[in-house]
């Protein structure tokens, strides 16, 4: 049909005239009035029916607080409360009277902000799935009834230790359930401290180096986590100040004074949930860089890869907005057309997992056509520091030089600033450098960036290949980086780089020059790198192109992670400022201060407790050993990550176990020998119906006393208690610690315990909150009754005392001429620790993932000679995880592309990727009703097909024709598995019972945004359990609702962890890496949690998918809106014809 705008007129206004005529007296009907009015304008004499809407608005009273999930954000929110109700809530629009101790103000521009989260969370307060008072499991009771008997294979079964999820929880009363718990943590800790306990681990079949790093304290076998923990500095971090306070009960057991008491393990947050970018310290040395998202508009050119900020930084995704209203460009990378693609400029698309190659080819494209600012390589970056051929060291300056000393910089930023030791300095050394002015080599040092190596009359060499005599007399050749890369990038020319990615070419060229000639560029990234197994390698690729161009250290420019990070840095430490965090998680146990009129310079800090990560106890509570052909039994682990065993589980505000990788693994094969487990949340979550404790929180809104937040993507602290009482017999998070530690003095009748949590116990904890602010260089200054005075804004606000606002990175860097936080002080393109050489990753380079691959899994792409693996003798053919995962072999791409996966071959031919869901924040809000409802295409509040499990369901998003070429239509249910050697759990049997509640089986969805290999599935929802299993299969409504414990599950069987694993990546593991403290102004070797450490990934996995039921009512036939022609992959041909434009042709008149 062809249609002239005459034409049109004429036909929509003949369908409005026989609408009209057609309901002529229905509509005299309803238009009658009520009553007469003459001028309504004038008087109107009948308002009483307007209340049934206006009086829903009505409001007593309002308050404020921090909606402070895992998500960034940390949004400050007005409740509007009826009858002591919270009825509604919204942004409270006040972000520009934020204000520092120097006057400067918060633009309003951070309005609006609040997410669809936020505006449901009092359905959580007031909902049905809120843990409502103490619980016990009844088997764990009856073991501590019994006098705690010996966990034989029987007892464990008599107990129900290794059928935890099948038992009852008994409801307890505060004190009955401290009691119980504080008796378990006494018992537990004793019975393996010292000789006999070490011996009972060791007949446990723990290995001898996890034993060992007990030290004989018993308490080393208690992990405590506090979930998120700048969430809630006093109340979950707080879980952290109570391990450290276990060395006191280290004291009873063992019978040893303060200097050698220990205190438990503290596990770690961002790099558990696979949030943090393991990369960053590798090349700036800090634990994360990242930006107040207001640093954002001042970008140029904004790349997102594997990042999705319009869908999931809901808050701040205006941010975006204003960039485009600026002028700037948006170009996004990412396997799939994603909301954020949308609005690029550009969009380019890849294969998972090779983002790697991507960076490396736009390096190359930049260096050969010299589009590099050569200035700022030379003054900031490592490209011109000399590399030795033969060892593949960085040439040191003792090397070459006879009697050479460290040049003198203790009065330099690296000591009077960042902290540096005597003894960090004797091992990091002195540098070299080609000298173009001298024609020869020259010492440096790590301060010697910026304007003070143009200062020392230094002009490095970029280019060349040297030769130089050791102190030895040996000749040697050396090369500056930058000529090393060269010979490196030989690999990644445009067309391999093209065939690796399957990128356009000539969109990977023009993002190339696009960063070479549009300043500030910023590159962001989240979960959807991170959560890959070499992040690593990524995380420092992005950077590549940056140092490159002179696009680190200014507005808008950079390279940036959104998930995890700098959040405890907020609370920093310095020997001006005072302890910072660490006077509240590791203050002296042996000599607490209770004044609370101190000052935070007057505490003693001393821990006593030692990270490790939870990545440990998901790897079969077990660190990374290999029996390898070459050398044997090989540890992967460094010995400052070295785990305990673990015998004792208490976590905080998060749903731990649900959100394990491998978690039915977790369940049948590793907890049971766990001890005690415990949970301390505001919900019935799967962790708890696998718990043995549970302990009831109140929310935010319930807050009886004052917590503090800050975030990384926001310069606002803020500190708030509730405005409403609690609902249920809950507590606070800090007084759920507290508490535990009055009962563990009472029964060992030591009054230091309570001493420890005396303001707590006394309700005051805003006295240590004074202590973190007065001790923190970013709060100096500040007073706790300054704040919550309303003094810098709305009543507990003020903005972090930063250098800049927005707060961005490696200003000071490159403005002030300061170094980096690595060994050189500079940003590097090169690591040469010993392990990363033996690793095969000294220079960046695109590896294949030890399983999501089509190739060999886990080889390095590359045919450069100072690339020199170690690959253990571990042969190709080898397919256990753990060999895959430590195997380093060397190809070039063209032999790499011969290679098969041999998953692949048996037909796990699908990625998995795992993002956030724009209505949960991991698992928080997964089955509140209007975001299950949301979450997914299944929504239905009437469940009319009573296969699912809730009000929704989790669902897997799968290309349409790859479905159909499984002959899966849209919303069919599916079976996904993934490696059957060990998913989804080591050891399963089809006629297992539990196998069936630990097979996944969920909706399918068509998706056409996917590519035809890709599938999506969202992670965190709430896992199957054996009670929520068994209420869906006996329940006449069919709900996965667990039967006892009202928990409720997001699935009818399994979990989206039925098929990932944890992958323990060496490079996540090293003892000899330098970077700084992420809490404190100082420098540290190896381990530290959320810093550097094993960070979990569970994209990493390949899946198969078979149908397992029809999606249609009831299981029949197909899902009925697959049926109506109008969606995705199902499209009738009026749709296609509406897709490609053809149903309208218009014509100028």
């Amino acid at each position: 049909m062809k249609l002239t705008r005459r034409t049109f007129l004429q036909v929509t206004g003949a369908a409005g005239a026989t609408f009209t005529i057609a309901n002529k007296a229905m509509a005299f009907r309803l238009l009658k009035p009520a009553v007469e009015v003459g001028n309504p304008l004038d008087a109107y004499p009948d308002r009483s029916w307007e209340s049934v809407y206006r009086d829903q608005y009505r409001y007593d009273r309002t308050f404020t607080y921090t909606c402070s999930p895992n998500d960034t954000h940390a949004c400050r929110v007005r409740a509007f409360v009826r009858n002591e109700v919270i009825m509604r809530v919204e942004q409270n629009y006040d972000h520009q009277n934020y204000s520092d101790l120097y006057g400067n103000k918060a633009t309003r521009n951070w309005n609006p902000r609040m997410c669809l989260k936020g505006y449901t969370f009092h359905r959580r307060v007031y909902g049905p799935y809120r843990l409502r008072y103490p619980l016990i499991r009844k088997g764990w009771k009856q073991w501590a009834d019994d006098g705690f008997p010996e966990l034989t294979p029987e007892n464990k079964s008599k107990y129900m230790f290794d059928a935890r999820g099948q038992d009852e929880l008994l409801k307890a009363s505060w004190d009955d359930a401290w009691t119980y718990a504080a008796k378990g943590i006494i018992h537990i800790t004793k019975k393996y401290s010292g000789e006999e306990g070490a011996k009972k681990l060791i007949e446990q079949g723990y290995p001898k180096e996890m034993v060992d790093a007990m030290k004989g304290a018993g308490t080393r076998a208690f992990k405590g986590r506090g979930g998120m923990g700048l969430l809630g500095v006093i109340g979950k971090y707080g879980m952290y100040r109570f391990n450290n306070m276990l060395s006191l009960l280290d004291s009873h057991n063992r019978g040893v004074g303060p200097d050698k008491a220990l205190g438990g393990r503290n596990w770690s947050n961002y790099t558990w949930h696979g949030d943090q970018a393991p990369g960053h310290p590798f090349v700036h040395g800090l634990q994360t860089s990242d930006v107040d998202m207001n640093d954002i508009r001042f970008s140029k050119l904004v790349i997102q890869t594997g990042k999705n900020l319009v869908e999931n930084k809901m808050p701040e995704a205006h941010w975006l907005t204003e960039v485009m209203e600026r002028g700037g460009k948006l170009v996004v990378i990412t396997p799939e057309y994603s909301p954020s693609s949308q609005k690029a400029d550009y969009w380019i698309p890849i294969r998972c997992n090779t983002d790697t190659a991507l960076f490396l080819g736009i390096t190359k494209i930049l260096m050969d056509e010299k589009l590099y600012d050569a200035d700022y390589v030379k003054k900031f970056t490592d490209f011109p520091m000399l590399v030795r051929t033969d060892t593949l060291k960085r040439l040191q300056a003792k090397d070459i030089f006879p009697n050479y000393q460290l040049e003198d910089i203790s009065q330099g930023v690296s000591y009077k600033i960042h902290g540096l030791h005597d003894d960090q300095r004797e091992i990091i050394g002195d540098f070299v450098v080609w000298d173009t002015k001298t024609k020869g080599p020259k010492a440096i040092t790590r301060d010697d960036v910026g304007d003070k190596l143009v200062v020392k009359g230094i002009d490095p060499a970029l280019d060349g290949i040297f030769k130089v005599k050791t102190v030895d007399g040996k000749e040697i050749e050396v090369m500056p980086l930058f000529e090393m890369y060269k010979i490196h990038l030989k690999d990644y020319d445009i067309d391999t780089v093209v065939e690796i990615t399957n990128s356009p070419k000539e969109l990977i060229e023009r993002l190339a020059h696009d960063i070479a000639t549009i300043k500030p560029v910023a590159i962001h990234y989240g979960e959807g790198i991170n959560h890959w197994f070499h992040a690593t390698l990524f995380n420092r690729s992005t950077y590549l192109p940056l140092m490159l161009t002179g696009n680190i250290g200014y507005k808008g420019s950079g390279s940036h992670t959104w998930s995890g990070n700098y959040k405890a840095a907020n609370f920093q430490g310095s020997k001006w400022s005072g302890p910072g965090f660490y006077g509240w998680v590791a203050e002296d146990v042996f000599n607490p201060n209770l004044d609370p009129n101190a000052p935070a310079m007057d505490l003693k800090v001393k821990g006593r407790a030692y990270d490790e990560e939870v990545a440990y106890w998901n790897h079969n509570d077990r660190p990374l050993i290999v029996n390898t052909p070459k050398y044997g039994r090989k540890c992967f682990t460094g010995k400052t990550h070295m785990p305990t065993p673990t015998k004792i589980m208490w976590f905080t505000n998060v749903n731990l176990v649900n959100n394990a990788k491998h978690v039915y693994q977790m369940l049948k094969n590793v907890n049971p020998n766990i001890e005690q487990i415990m949970s301390t949340d505001i919900e019935m979550t799967g962790s708890i119906e696998y718990a043995d404790f549970a302990f009831p929180a109140n929310s935010w809104v319930e807050f009886e006393t004052h917590e503090i937040t800050s975030s990384c993507s926001n310069p606002f602290v803020q500190i708030w208690k509730g405005g409403i009482r609690p609902v249920n017999d809950t507590k606070d998070d800090v007084a759920i610690l507290a508490g535990m530690a009055a009962k563990l003095g009472e029964l060992l009748r030591d009054m230091r315990f309570r001493d420890f949590w005396k303001f707590a116990l006394e309700g005051r904890p805003e006295v240590y909150i004074q202590r973190l602010l007065d001790g923190s260089t970013t709060f100096k200054g500040y007073t706790f009754d300054d704040i919550m005075n309303g003094k810098y804004g709305e009543p507990g606000v003020a903005l972090l005392l930063y250098r800049t606002y927005p707060r961005h990175p490696f200003w000071e860097q490159v403005h002030e001429s300061i170094p980096f936080y690595t060994p050189t002080g500079r940003l590097q393109a090169y690591n040469d620790e010993s392990e990363i050489i033996e690793y095969g990753e000294n220079f960046i380079v695109h590896r294949e993932g030890p399983e999501a691959t089509p190739y060999l899994p886990n080889v390095i792409v590359s045919t450069n000679p100072h690339i020199r693996p170690d690959d253990y003798g571990i042969p190709e053919n080898a397919e256990h995880w753990d060999e895959r995962t430590v195997r380093n072999i060397k190809k070039s791409w063209s032999d790499t592309k011969q290679t098969k996966n041999f998953l692949w071959e048996k037909g796990y031919k699908f990625y998995c990727v795992t993002p956030k869901s724009r209505h949960t924040v991991h698992s928080q809000w997964a089955v509140t009703d209007w975001n299950f409802i949301w979450n997914n295409n299944f929504g239905d509040p009437y469940r009319m097909d009573k296969r699912m499990p809730g009000v929704g369901e989790h669902q897997i998003n799968i290309n349409p024709q790859a479905a159909k070429d499984l002959g899966i239509n849209d919303g069919d249910y599916v079976y996904v598995d993934a490696n059957p050697a060990d998913r989804p759990y080591e050891g399963w049997k089809p006629s297992d019972p539990f196998y069936k509640v630990s097979r996944l089986m969920l909706r399918v969805k068509y998706n056409s945004s996917y590519p035809y290999g890709v599938t999506m599935m969202k992670h965190s929802a709430w896992i199957s359990t054996e009670k929520s299993v068994k209420a869906h299969e006996t329940r006449p409504d069919g709900r996965a609702l667990s039967a006892g414990t009202g928990y409720q599950s997001s699935f009818r069987y399994g979990s989206q962890q039925s098929i990932t694993r944890d992958w323990s990546m060496p490079m996540h593991q090293l003892d000899s890496l330098f970077h700084k403290s992420k809490t404190s102004m100082k420098f540290v070797f190896g381990y530290e949690a959320d810093n550097h450490g094993i960070n979990t990934v569970p994209k990493e996995t390949l899946v198969k998918i078979t149908k397992a039921e029809d999606g249609g009512m009831g299981g029949k036939g197909l899902w009925d809106p697959a049926k109506t022609g109008y969606t995705t992959g199902n499209e009738n041909d009026f749709m296609k014809k509406y897709l490609n434009g053809e149903l309208i042709k218009i014509e100028k008149a």
